[in-house]
């Protein structure tokens, strides 16, 4: 409310001064009051080209923007994770960046169709802030998030819409705006001196020839107001975050029937944290790995999961069915918890069949009333749970647990124990977790595997 207040304020000012300029001029023809403006206004409203030249304008900007925004994705998408191709592509951004907009329409009206002129110089004032804006997006995405892509099977609309979006979004729409607000004058500017046909352009020049300057600031004022209107709509669309998609057909899941086979790791080495490592991990079984931080526990889930090659010994036979718990929870910022949790059945589930195994997970990790909250609104333990109901939603064969209990209270440790222990008889998951609870591995039932001391 404040902020409205004070932005009219602003507004009534800047009018009383052009009033008062206008009458200290008292030259309507060349310094026209705003009764003048809006007359003039009203009458470019009632011409039959108006709207046409309006419509050749955004359509430039529309198509500028959307060719602008392909290259520019396709770029930083390519080059994102190459240093040579982003140091070879620089120099060409600075150059497009430095190169006055008068100069390109000059070399532009030498060679091209003049109606073609306006949409390059759109293209060309748009294309390096949306590429350095997305390379700096590129740069910023986060491993683990498209661990959990992997991990989940997500389909390729949800990868993009909720993995990879949501992290370029902050990037693409600031590029965006910058780049709306170059691309308009640059478009305006350009079928000026092309002397195009139609648009806002179009209609200042020929106003400008006739020595119409009520028609030329009219037309000003149109073009402040559509870069307006599209600054509120960048605005507005960068709130937009689409839906979590979800199979229609139920897909057929069984994972004691993936997991028949011991799971044997012999020998298994990295180049840090495991060094010679033999065990085996039998079906329906659950096991812990107790040993002191920094011995490389982490890095052996990470070679189970497939997010490390062992770099020695071997590890047969691999599973394509693995969930996992990570030390940080790693949920979606921009999802809430139930999404979240939901997310890790969109790939096995139709979105009816999940409501009830929601409803169960959600009462069992005791988050009823945070269904709807985001993630920066949780405890660590509430986030933890969440993680938790999530990775026993998704069916997997296997279930790695990276010190999942940290962060909770002794009675909540044994309810939530007392469920997985349920959950696990009726589903007969492997489990695999890492603890520096004695309690824990105790209330668990499992059997510990050896772990030599070594380095994370």
């Amino acid at each position: 409310m404040k902020r409205t207040l004070l932005t009219l304020l602003s507004i009534g000012v800047f009018a009383l001064v052009w009033e008062g300029i206008a009458w200290q001029v008292g030259e309507p023809e060349w310094m026209p009051p705003l009764g003048v403006l809006v007359c003039a206004l009203r009458e470019l409203a009632m011409e039959g080209t108006f709207y046409a030249s309006v419509g050749a304008t955004c359509l430039r900007a529309c198509l500028g923007l959307g060719l602008s925004c392909a290259a520019s994705l396709l770029t930083a998408g390519v080059l994102h994770r190459s240093e040579a191709g982003q140091m070879l592509l620089a120099p060409w951004l600075a150059l497009m960046r430095s190169v006055p907009v008068i100069s390109f329409i000059l070399l532009a009206l030498i060679f091209l169709d003049t109606e073609l002129i306006p949409l390059l110089i759109a293209f060309l004032t748009m294309y390096p802030l949306l590429t350095e804006n997305l390379l700096k997006g590129f740069a910023q995405l986060r491993p683990e998030r498209a661990q959990l892509a992997t991990q989940f099977h997500l389909s390729t609309w949800n990868r993009l819409t909720q993995i990879l979006y949501p992290q370029l979004r902050p990037f693409l729409f600031s590029g965006l705006a910058s780049a709306m607000g170059f691309g308009w004058r640059a478009i305006i500017m350009g079928e000026v001196l092309a002397q195009c046909t139609q648009g806002i352009g179009s209609g200042m020049k020929m106003a400008q020839v006739f020595i119409d300057v009520p028609g030329v600031m009219a037309w000003t004022l149109v073009a402040i107001l559509l870069g307006w209107v599209s600054d509120k709509g960048i605005a507005h669309l960068s709130r937009w975050q689409p839906p979590i998609h979800y199979i229609t057909k139920e897909r057929a899941h069984s994972p004691a029937s993936v997991f028949h086979e011991t799971l044997e790791a012999r020998h298994l080495s990295y180049r840090f944290g495991v060094k010679n490592l033999s065990f085996d991990l039998k079906p329906g079984k659950i096991y812990a790995i107790s040993a002191p931080s920094g011995s490389g526990k982490t890095t052996l889930l990470r070679l189970l999961n497939g997010t490390y090659r062992p770099t020695g010994g071997t590890l047969s036979p691999r599973l394509s069915s693995i969930s996992n718990v990570y030390q940080a929870p790693t949920l979606l910022p921009h999802l809430t918890a139930l999404e979240n949790i939901a997310l890790g059945g969109a790939s096995c589930y139709p979105e009816s069949a999940l409501k009830p195994k929601l409803s169960r997970l959600v009462s069992a990790f005791e988050l009823d009333g945070l269904e709807d909250s985001l993630p920066e609104a949780l405890s660590y333990g509430q986030q933890q749970r969440v993680a938790l109901a999530r990775a026993l939603l998704f069916p997997a064969s296997l279930l790695l647990l990276d010190e999942p209990f940290k962060g909770l209270d002794v009675a909540l440790r044994a309810r939530i124990i007392h469920y997985l222990l349920a959950w696990q008889r009726e589903t007969s998951t492997t489990i695999l977790f890492t603890s520096h609870s004695k309690e824990e591995i105790y209330e668990m039932g499992a059997e510990c595997i050896p772990f030599p001391s070594g380095s994370d």
